[in-house]
């Protein structure tokens, strides 16, 4: 694959770099940058780029791709064209699939099996077996299968010992631990967030304690813990933000994701029974919502992620009650995530580029792309002044769950490079 960008706008602020250059790529890797390159290699595709900026690839530290299991809604394919299209060069899969990743072979087997994707395909390994709980997987054979974290993300590691133990095992390995964090006798089964909209249609609720007692229960178990790394995941309330806050102040290595949908939307969002509103941990209040943005404002919040979880129509149309958890995401985030954060002020355009994809592999422990000569070509193309609409019809994912069809962002997903390829969004 031979490239060459003509005027880019480069945006990658571990370099510090912001600036307009031309980007030659032979066979994958970054040979010159600078203005007016010429060459005579060829075949090579020669891209006006004057209205675009590349930055490193993005990376979605929390995609749900079904497989192995109900691969009627998602599978690794299907999941990793969605990422392409929505800007995405790398993903981490969570393991609560069906057999649950619990296996070093299962891990062993995908790594090997999807290794040739341009979308990099990373995995998680299960905290406990069968996430059933109960007892401890084998950290040490899942680490040295490839994993890059430990979490039973979908259910909490609610056992205060076996949380303690996972965390240690996570110490040897130098791996992050990830936690679903909600305490269940708390939320009850509830379907949607305790409040005003959930009495007036009816429905049992999740409190925002459900989910704030396990973070403050965890931040304590990792202070005990010396080096103890920990990852709060999709964090949706204010009390969870104000714990987070006041553990990094304190000094402890304690980060956290946001989704779009918790930022952008409340519990108002479930009126009239809209099971594509209905997610876990819920859609909350807007004193919520608030918090969340301010977290990411002042850096409390780390990053941005999706957790893409698909389900089909037919799941989606059961009633309130009977209908799974969860949203797509993969194809919405980008443009999303600019709208509402950037073009409102909340944070630049280099902290939205951190987000996305510097501090995802920064806690994972893996290397963020450079943008420099001599290195692999690993890159998310943009057009930051684009405005567009949402249209679920060019989703490459399976699943169509998702309560922003029809939305008008800005900033469209032009391109993904990686691994000597290239694909072009069609959003």
């Amino acid at each position: 694959m031979n490239i060459l960008l003509k005027n880019i706008h480069i945006v990658s602020p571990e370099q510090k770099l912001d600036k307009y250059s031309d980007i030659l790529i032979i066979d994958g890797i970054i040979e010159k940058i600078g203005f007016n390159i010429a060459t005579t290699i060829k075949p090579i595709q020669i891209i006006n780029a004057k209205d675009y900026t590349c930055t490193p690839g993005f990376y979605d530290m929390h995609v749900h791709f079904r497989e192995p299991g109900p691969t009627h809604k998602e599978t690794i394919l299907t999941g990793a064209a969605a990422a392409m299209n929505g800007g995405f060069t790398g993903v981490l899969c969570m393991p609560n699939t069906e057999p649950p990743l619990d296996s070093p072979y299962i891990i062993e087997t995908f790594i090997r099996r999807y290794s040739n994707l341009l979308a990099d395909i990373d995995f998680t390994g299960c905290v406990t077996k069968n996430r059933a709980g109960k007892e401890l997987s084998a950290f040490m054979s899942l680490s040295d299968a490839g994993v890059k974290g430990f979490t039973d993300d979908g259910s909490p590691v609610e056992d205060p010992l076996l949380m303690r133990y996972a965390l240690e095992y996570c110490v040897q390995l130098d791996k992050v631990f990830i936690q679903h964090a909600e305490t269940t006798a708390l939320s009850n089964k509830g379907a949607m967030n305790e409040g005003k909209v959930s009495t007036s249609m009816g429905l049992r609720a999740i409190p925002t304690i459900s989910e704030s007692v396990m973070v403050a229960r965890d931040i304590l178990i990792t202070k005990f813990i010396k080096g103890a790394r920990y990852h709060l995941q999709h964090i949706s309330c204010a009390d969870s933000v104000e714990l987070i806050r006041n553990a990094k102040k304190n000094g402890l290595n304690v980060t956290t994701e946001v989704c779009p949908h918790h930022f952008i939307l409340t519990e108002e969002a479930c009126f009239g029974f809209n099971t594509n509103a209905k997610m876990n941990p819920p859609l909350r209040s807007e004193h919520d919502r608030q918090a969340l943005i301010e977290g990411l404002r002042d850096g409390t919040i780390n990053v941005l992620c999706t957790d893409h979880a698909p389900h089909t129509d037919y799941e989606k149309s059961m009633g309130f009650y009977e209908a799974p958890f969860g949203i797509i995401g993969l194809e919405t985030c980008v443009g999303l995530s600019y709208k509402y954060l950037v073009e409102t002020n909340v944070i630049s355009f280099k902290r939205f580029v951190e987000y996305l994809a510097v501090n995802p592999r920064k806690i994972l422990k893996i290397e963020t792309p450079k943008i420099k000569e001599g290195e692999a070509a690993n890159l998310t193309i943009l057009n930051v002044n684009k405005e567009w609409k949402i249209n679920k019809g060019k989703f490459k994912s399976k699943s169509r769950n998702t309560p922003f069809n029809g939305f008008k962002v800005k900033c469209k997903p032009v391109a993904v490079i990686n691994k000597n390829q290239i694909y072009f969004s069609d959003l």
